[in-house]
């Protein structure tokens, strides 16, 4: 998620920087730049509060069938060990192989899981990304602005340039909510 703010900020910077050698603003068009934080907003905005609730309960639900499956091996380990005595060497082995089988595929589920949640969290954290895009472009055009930074890039600026809450508001607007989907096993 990160790595995706970046290459926006870089994106927006690289356009920032075309449209200042660009013949299309001229010295007689006023350059009007615009600022925005992105990240406050994406952080701030309701659907990423939602997403964030919707994640904290599928991690709840992730973990409490993983602890219901490790006290499963748990109690199979003890029982193993238990019979480790009255069992014949060959027997035993069997069944201690299939009890690591059974370990190392709670641990590729569990993988598997933490995957499917991080998927999922990438791609509504996209959706609300791409709406703030659309929304920016939407305000940048009200504004005029030809240019439009990320607030992070930006040391000091006058308050009259900065839209981030115009941006917000915007965005809580068209996108209150996005549903997790978590992809099918």
């Amino acid at each position: 998620m990160g790595v995706r703010l970046g290459a926006i900020a870089l994106a927006l910077l690289s356009l920032m920087s075309g449209a200042l050698n660009s013949p299309a603003i001229s010295q007689e068009e006023p350059l009007v730049i615009m600022v925005v934080d992105f990240q406050r907003i994406v952080r701030e905005s309701a659907a990423a509060a939602a997403v964030r609730e919707q994640i904290d309960e599928l991690r709840t639900a992730y973990q409490g069938e993983f602890a219901r499956i490790e006290e499963q091996l748990r109690t199979a380990e003890a029982e193993l060990t238990n019979q480790r005595t009255i069992l014949p060497d060959e027997e035993f082995l069997r069944r201690r192989r299939e009890f690591e089988q059974q370990v190392t595929e709670a641990q590729r589920q569990a993988q598997y899981r933490r995957a499917e949640l991080d998927q999922a969290l990438d791609g509504a954290m996209d959706r609300i990304q791409s709406s703030l895009l659309d929304v920016i472009a939407e305000i940048a055009e009200q504004q005029q602005a030809n240019v439009v930074l990320n607030r992070t890039n930006v040391v000091m600026v006058d308050q009259d340039l900065d839209f981030t809450d115009d941006a917000l508001a915007e965005l809580n607007a068209i996108l209150p909510h996005v549903d997790v989907t978590v992809p099918e096993q």
